[in-house]
Formats: C-alpha cells, sequence, structure tokens
C-alpha cells in the first residue's frame, strides 16, 4: 500500500523556518518548487509516528501553513452549523418548596405548595 506523505505549501519568505523545524525534529524532507509561483514552494515531509504527525500539525497551524497532499484528511468536512435547541425554563410553580427545619441541619422539601 503506497503511503501518502504530508505536503506542506510554504512561501518563499517561510521555508527557512519549515526546514529548521524539520532539522530540530530530525525529520526527512524533500522540497519542489511549484509549477504555478516561483514565490510557492512544496515541501514533503516524511513522517513515522503518530506524535510527529500530531507535533507537525501543531506546527502548521501555529505558523499558518496550509498542509495538502493527504485527500481527503488534509481538510474536515464542515457541517451546516446546529442551532441548540432552546430547553423550556421550568416554571416556578414546578419548584419544590425549600423551608430549613428548627436545628438547621437538614432540609425539607414540600412538594404540594401552589402559593405563588
Amino acid at each position: 500500500m503506497l503511503e501518502e506523505k504530508p505536503v506542506l505549501l510554504v512561501k518563499r519568505k517561510n521555508i527557512q523556518l519549515v526546514i529548521d523545524y524539520c532539522l530540530d525534529q530530525r525529520t526527512g524532507f524533500t522540497v519542489s518548487p511549484r509549477a504555478i509561483s516561483n514565490d510557492d514552494f512544496e515541501l514533503e515531509v516524511d513522517v513515522n509516528g503518530i506524535k510527529q504527525a500530531i507535533a507537525l500539525g501543531m506546527f502548521a497551524k501555529e505558523n499558518k501553513i496550509e498542509v495538502a497532499g493527504l485527500g481527503e484528511l488534509a481538510k474536515p468536512k464542515t457541517s451546516a452549523a446546529r442551532k441548540p435547541e432552546a430547553k423550556e425554563a421550568p416554571s416556578l410553580m414546578s419548584q419544590p418548596s425549600i423551608e430549613p427545619k428548627e436545628d438547621g441541619s437538614l432540609l425539607s422539601f414540600d412538594l404540594n405548595v401552589t402559593d405563588n
């Protein structure tokens, strides 16, 4: 099975930052220029484990670097925002009456109180 490697789309001004990160993490990488623009580069990173993948994702998000090359895994699908269902507040009549006992240690509840 072919494993897809994450590809970072990097501008020329940010490429040194990404290369330094890969060197610090001892991660293999391949850099190639993009055909679309002279200022953009594709940096393919060799990720060996889940911890490296998480660290790379955090680094990319922190530095606002676009991740590509993972197909459907690169960007999660966003669903339409749901409105939270409004729960009806209980009426005051359904609230139990709480009265302290004479000794003050326990509470007694009278569920049959209907006065407003």
